[in-house]
């Protein structure tokens, strides 16, 4: 039996969109009907609202820095710089051999003071003795310069002729530097103060030795 070609669907007979969901079962085992969603929904505030939304509670975001370039004027002029300040006069002879002359007292003083000690105390002086004494003065003459350069600057001889040993103008001296001093400072005294016509040139034995300069705190007028 032939069908009749009339009553088959055509190619353009199909329907084009898809057919509705059927219902579902829940795990209850109820029946419901699947909704299909809505294509179109409408939001609930505008992008202008939201954003004056953000504005009002959210703080301000901090500026970021921006370097300033200045560039300098064609009128304007350069800044002055102020001159260093001079720096004082080294040391003349007079005065180093009044300070190195004070000095010389004090030990001598001290060395007395230790052989009246000794006197005082019944014990023998004499020539056997003074090898001791001397060193003893010799000793004390290390602890007197190290102690009062590397603190002060200068000794109280040096003190009181207005004298003062620095590296440079504001430079105090190091431990090492007054020790050779010290060695600079003896030499001299042993050798009849001979080194110490260095000093007519600016710098005495001692200076040159360890490396340091002397200079007066108040010129002379």
């Amino acid at each position: 039996m032939s069908e009749d070609p009339r009553t088959e669907p055509g190619l353009f007979d199909l329907p084009l969109e898809p057919p509705p969901p059927g219902p579902t079962e829940d795990p209850g085992g109820r029946r419901r009907s699947a909704r299909r969603p809505n294509a179109e929904t409408l939001p609930l505030f505008t992008e202008t609202e939201i954003d004056e939304l953000l504005t009002e509670h959210l703080p301000a975001p901090e500026p970021e820095p921006v370097a300033r370039v200045t560039t300098s004027s064609a009128h304007s002029r350069p800044k002055a710089v102020p001159a260093p300040a001079p720096a004082p006069p080294t040391a003349g002879l007079g005065r180093r051999l009044a300070g190195a002359g004070a000095d010389l007292v004090i030990l001598a003083a001290v060395g007395s003071l230790a052989a009246l000690g000794a006197v005082t105390l019944e014990a023998p002086v004499g020539a056997a003795q003074l090898p001791p004494l001397a060193l003893f003065v010799l000793a004390f003459s290390f602890l007197y310069f190290v102690v009062s350069l590397a603190f002060w600057g200068s000794t109280p001889g040096m003190s009181w002729a207005g004298l003062v040993a620095r590296t440079a103008v504001d430079e105090p001296l190091s431990f090492g530097q007054t020790a050779l001093r010290w060695i600079g400072t003896w030499l001299t005294w042993i050798l009849a103060g001979l080194p110490g016509l260095l000093a007519l040139s600016g710098r005495s034995f001692a200076d040159r030795l360890s490396g340091s300069s002397t200079y007066e705190l108040e010129p002379q007028g």
